[in-house]
């Protein structure tokens, strides 16, 4: 009897800074010492393996080792560069890094980026939804009785009032809009001088490239970080058209390269044109391990909080490979 093939850890990472010592103690971030401890959890219990050996065991290469474990990073931080990069390095590490173009090459802030960190820096985060339903009403342009009938609901991360505000300021209401108030809500409890804010809050160009001279890979994600199964079908382009445009300015190859979808929005359209785009190995927010024996466009992945942050043989997703292993 042949043996099953190793089940793929890919483990999701965002912002990964010393956040309790920062300037907003309470941005939903991966404290820099744990991250530093995950990474000795995941090397002691693991073959880490690089984005060129996935890419290589999917096109008929080397074979994946017994216990597989893929570090990706999304969103293009200066995090990334400032403190992942140099403790990767320092371990012979590499890893997959993420980054849209509106951010990277055009230095504008994500809308998802102002709504992360008004919810930091609001005084009372959980009364953010009220806030956000009297501006609504005071405008006169949508009925927040039916909004909270629609999006009031907790999801894995956060309570119902938080993912309500989150929904509506990221698909919910018409991108105009949207726009309007996150730009709006950000000058009010963050920084008048967003521009500011975003050349120092997202990786430089030239500090990918430095990343990639270090071993380091690079994939795409997006333009405008816009949920890829909710765009219409110029979006979509604009989307797949921008993590292109992004990756031959960094000088990073787009032709067997890898995409994630931003938050995990996909479906057949999405994947399709990812695909027709060059990119051949594709990335979601689905909380499970990934078996080479399914579909390359849709790898699933773990997020930080998945894990320990400290070395752990009882993790549960470690007793789901070894249990693999022994089939």
């Amino acid at each position: 009897m042949s043996a099953a093939a190793p089940l793929l850890t890919t483990v999701m990472y965002h912002y990964v800074r010393p956040v309790a010592d920062s300037a907003f103690p309470h941005l939903k971030a991966l404290e820099y010492t744990d991250f530093l401890g995950q990474l000795d959890h995941l090397q002691a219990h693991y073959d880490m393996i690089a984005p060129s050996d996935l890419a290589d065991a999917l096109a008929g290469g080397t074979p994946l080792p017994k216990r597989p474990c893929l570090l990706t990073f999304d969103d293009g931080y200066a995090d990334h560069y400032r403190f992942v990069f140099p403790a990767l390095k320092a371990r012979g590490l590499a890893g997959l890094f993420f980054t849209p173009k509106s951010s990277c090459i055009d230095r504008d802030m994500l809308e998802v980026n102002r709504i992360q960190f008004v919810l930091a820096n609001h005084p009372t985060p959980e009364r953010l939804a009220d806030e956000l339903d009297a501006m609504l009403a005071a405008g006169g342009r949508c009925n927040p009785v039916d909004l909270r009938r629609a999006h009031f609901t907790p999801n894995r991360y956060d309570s119902a009032s938080v993912a309500y505000t989150k929904r509506l300021l990221q698909h919910a209401l018409p991108a105009a809009l949207r726009s309007d108030l996150t730009r709006a809500l950000f000058r009010l409890h963050v920084d008048h001088d967003e521009k500011s804010f975003a050349n120092d809050l997202y990786l430089t160009p030239d500090q990918a490239r430095e990343m990639l001279a270090g071993g380091m890979a690079f994939g795409g994600h997006g333009d405008l970080h816009l949920w890829h199964d909710q765009a219409s079908s110029e979006q979509l382009a604009r989307e797949v058209t921008g993590s292109a445009a992004t990756m031959n300015a960094i000088g990073a190859p787009v032709s067997g390269g890898a995409y994630c979808y931003p938050f995990g929005g996909q479906n057949d359209t999405v994947r399709d044109a990812v695909h027709a785009a060059g990119f051949s190995i594709g990335f979601t927010v689905v909380p499970a391990l990934w078996s080479s024996s399914a579909d390359q466009l849709q790898i699933s992945r773990l997020d930080t909080n998945d894990l320990p942050h400290k070395s752990d043989p009882r993790c549960p997703w470690l007793a789901q490979v070894a249990d693999q292993e022994v089939r």
